[in-house]
């Protein structure tokens, strides 16, 4: 027994010593798998390194062509007889383009001639020795050596940086909105973005992703905080027609461009571009000052825009001067306000005379007046509602309209007889039925003759989704109120409140009870109630996002004891955000107002300053630009374009000497700045193009 318990007892020993030297034969093995791992891995580290050096090389030996090739260029120019007064236009003369195609010609065929003489490691191809060569270092070693491990950690510390660095690059992408305003959509499917959607991109550029005023509708940039800073070209006096007829010539504008959209601008007796772009919050000592006024940026937005300003362009209003316009004495803000934009119409579905694909949807409708008159604080508001009825066609039809005043009276109410076969009465929504239409014989377009006859030229039209109505009735009309929009209780601008749930909520009134279906009437009563009842409190009044945002402001400003520390602004300030604009010739006074008001702040504030540079020429105002680029986050270049240039005799010298200053402009980008050319359109094409890149560290676009 004794013997039996021993021999178990050695055999276990011997069992645990034989896996103990398995398991160290197995470490052993995997340390020496593990090490031969790590030494590849290093290799391959320096591998990386060296082409890493090779390309960084390659980049400074570029950096120095273009600034030899520039320096040639101002000599040239310097050399050159002087112009007489009547051509000096203060352009640049364009140089050769092809001087470094030649210098890399001359480069290679050094090369081979080192090859055939022998001079020239032969193991080593003549491409590499010379761009090696080309860069001025010396020539990298043929076989990787071992890294030690502080060389592999910095190696790898610095990889892991340029990782980080790419990553955090900014870049735009089109949305269908933008898709369809680029100039490589044909004309007959193009729709213009805004100049708004312009200001909303550079708000969204000094402010960043808690900009109030974002271009998500046509575009998405990723990384906004990485931009290292905007700037912004305007050429006033070049327009659509001027670039597309000789778009060919643009040479580097076109290198330097992918995303090039037709833009849609004011009027231009009503405002330039630059005066459009000043009016944003264009230093955070102005936004603060318009926080503090408005209760949040969001309000300060929108009591600040001009909703009619791009109508204008789009419908055909008089441009008469109107009186001074008082509030309406119901109100207390101006009641203008409350109108929807162009943009708006667009994106809500409204009909409106623009081009493209919406020409053709709404090629058939008709105005509501011939000629408009332009709308003031005081212009009469008429609640419109409609009821439609689901015919053959396979659409909903106009069937019942009604129209009250602002007493709430009934001014218009009538039944239609739909020009197809109704097929479903929607009687639980419309009330209307088979008897009802029975004896009616009146056709659209007599209501549309009616309609017209009825509406005052500046009448202001309120509805629930208007856009609804005004299709069904097609029509169109340029001011518009849509309590869809003004009123929100979701807390999101696309989810929309039901107009029998504001009625409740606001008026502390049930509508829309009737088993028989909607009541026309009383849904015109009740949006004009709902809207007469924002215009007597606040522009946030029944706004939840205007309120919310509102309410947060006033809760960082009672935490920070100021209004400098809040959540919209707190790295703006961090970041010194300056803005400087500089213009050929001196600045309008309206503009000079507007730059005054955004130039006021504390003594304490450094990074409130709008500087202005007035110069006499475009060449002095590229060169200033290529001054102050990198010390501004926003700078604004205006320059004039003499239409007289693009007559037929002078048009090929002037666009090559516009192209060479678009360029030099594009010089003055950091990287990872964003540049726009912004040509302004002319009195004979109000059409204007937008030019969008983001640099990269090569100098390229995006």
């Amino acid at each position: 027994m004794m013997w039996t318990r021993t021999t178990i007892a050695l055999r276990r020993i011997a069992r645990s010593q034989s896996l103990n030297g398995k398991r160290s034969r197995m470490k052993e093995q995997m340390s020496a798998k593990q090490h031969e791992r790590n030494e590849k891995k290093k290799k391959k580290l320096a591998a990386l390194a060296n082409l890493m050096e090779l390309n960084d090389r390659d980049r400074l030996h570029e950096a120095e062509l273009a600034k030899k090739r520039d320096a040639e260029d101002v000599d040239v120019e310097e050399q050159s007889p002087a112009k007489g007064d009547d051509e000096d236009d203060g352009f640049i003369v364009v140089g050769s383009k092809r001087k470094s195609r030649k210098r890399r010609h001359n480069t290679e065929q050094e090369a081979e001639s080192q090859t055939a003489t022998g001079t020239s490691d032969p193991e080593e191809p003549a491409t590499k020795k010379g761009r090696n060569h080309e860069a001025g270092g010396d020539s990298l070693p043929q076989e990787i050596g071992t890294l030690s491990e502080d060389q592999y950690k910095q190696l790898t510390a610095e990889l892991r940086r340029r990782k980080r660095e790419l990553e955090n690059v900014p870049a735009l992408r089109l949305r269908e909105m933008g898709q369809r305003a680029s100039l490589e959509t044909p004309q007959e499917a193009r729709t213009p973005i805004f100049l708004t959607d312009i200001q909303n991109l550079i708000m969204c550029a000094l402010i960043g992703q808690k900009s109030p005023c974002r271009p998500d509708r046509w575009c998405s940039v990723e990384k906004w905080l990485s931009l290292s800073h905007s700037v912004v070209v305007i050429l006033e006096g070049l327009s659509l027609y001027h670039y597309l007829s000789n778009e060919s010539q643009f040479e580097a504008t076109n290198r330097i461009f992918s995303t090039k959209l037709e833009m849609l601008l004011p009027p231009q007796e009503e405002a330039q571009i630059i005066d459009e772009i000043a009016k944003i919050p264009l230093t955070n000592v102005q936004a603060r000052k318009l926080i503090d006024e408005h209760g949040s940026l969001e309000s300060a937005v929108e009591l600040n825009k001009d909703p009619t300003l791009f109508v204008k362009t789009i419908f055909p209003i008089e441009s008469n001067k109107s009186e001074p316009d008082d509030l309406h004495e119901d109100d207390k803000f101006p009641r203008t306000k409350l109108l929807l934009s162009a943009l708006q119409m667009v994106d809500e579905g409204y009909p409106i005379p623009m081009q493209g694909e919406l020409h053709t949807r709404f090629r058939d409708f008709k105005f509501t007046k011939k000629v408009y008159a332009p709308v003031t604080n005081r212009s009469p508001m008429f609640g419109v509602d409609c009821e439609m009825c689901h015919t053959e066609a396979g659409c909903n039809e106009l069937t019942r309209i009604s129209i009250v005043d602002e007493k709430y009276e009934t001014v218009y109410e009538t039944l239609v007889l739909p020009n197809n076969r109704i097929t479903d009465y929607l009687t639980q929504y419309s009330g209307i039925t088979a008897e009802i239409m029975e004896q009616v014989t009146k056709r659209l377009k007599v209501v549309q003759q009616e309609v017209s006859a009825l509406l005052p030229p500046d009448a202001i039209l309120v509805g629930q989704s208007l856009n609804s109505d005004l299709n069904a009735m097609k029509m169109m009309h340029p001011y518009v109120i849509d309590t869809s929009v003004c009123f929100n209780t979701s807390g999101t601008r696309r989810r929309k409140t039901k107009l029998k749930d504001l009625a409740k909520t606001f008026l502390q009134e049930i509508i829309q009870e009737n088993c028989d279906g909607h009541d026309s009437i009383e849904d015109s009563r009740a949006t004009l109630k709902l809207v007469k009842k924002k215009l007597a409190n606040s522009i946030e009044f029944g706004d939840q996002i205007l309120t919310q945002h509102k309410q947060l402001q006033e809760l960082a400003n009672a935490s920070s004891g100021d209004t400098i520390s809040n959540n919209l602004f707190a790295h703006v300030a961090k970041r010194d955000k300056r803005t400087a604009i500089v213009t050929v010739g001196e600045l309008q006074p309206r503009l000079k107002e507007v730059i005054e008001k955004a130039g006021e702040a504390a003594p304490k504030d450094h990074s409130s300053a709008v500087c202005v540079h007035e110069v006499s020429t475009p060449k002095e105002a590229v060169r200033k630009v290529n001054e102050v680029a990198l010390e501004n986050a926003l700078t604004i270049a205006n320059l004039r374009v003499p239409e007289q240039d693009f007559v037929l005799d002078s048009a090929e010298r002037s666009v090559a000497k516009l192209d060479k200053t678009i360029e030099r402009l594009w010089q003055s980008v950091a990287h990872n700045g964003l540049f726009l050319v912004l040509m302004g359109g002319s009195t004979e094409c109000s059409k204007g193009v937008a030019k969008i890149a983001i640099k990269r560290l090569n100098g390229s676009e995006s």
